[in-house]
């Protein structure tokens, strides 16, 4: 479950419209935030470790060193995924239009 509050960390950062404004200023005044947002498997790895600090302070558990590397592999698999059934999604649409 923790995971997937990981995955949704990062698709709210990465994709959420309600962020465009603050994600677009970050983006113009560095080119590594810029490069953070715009990779999965970096900004995956961040939202673990951002999920994992809180995960540790608020129910008092030790921190797990590895959920930043799992929810990384998570974040970029699913990512990866969702954009390519996303993509076929759009190409069957197109061709749908084309015989009508």
């Amino acid at each position: 479950m923790i995971i997937l509050a990981c995955y949704g960390l990062m698709c709210i950062l990465k994709y959420g419209s309600i962020l465009n404004v603050p994600r677009n200023f970050l983006c113009n005044i560095s080119s590594t935030l810029k490069e953070l947002f715009s990779c999965s498997l970096c900004l995956g790895f961040w939202c673990g470790v951002i999920v994992a600090v809180i995960d540790a302070l608020y129910y008092n558990s030790k921190f797990n060193i590895f959920l930043p590397f799992i929810s990384s592999g998570v974040c970029l698999f699913l990512d990866c995924t969702l954009r390519s059934i996303q993509t076929v999604e759009m190409f069957l649409d197109k061709k749908l239009e084309e015989y009508k």
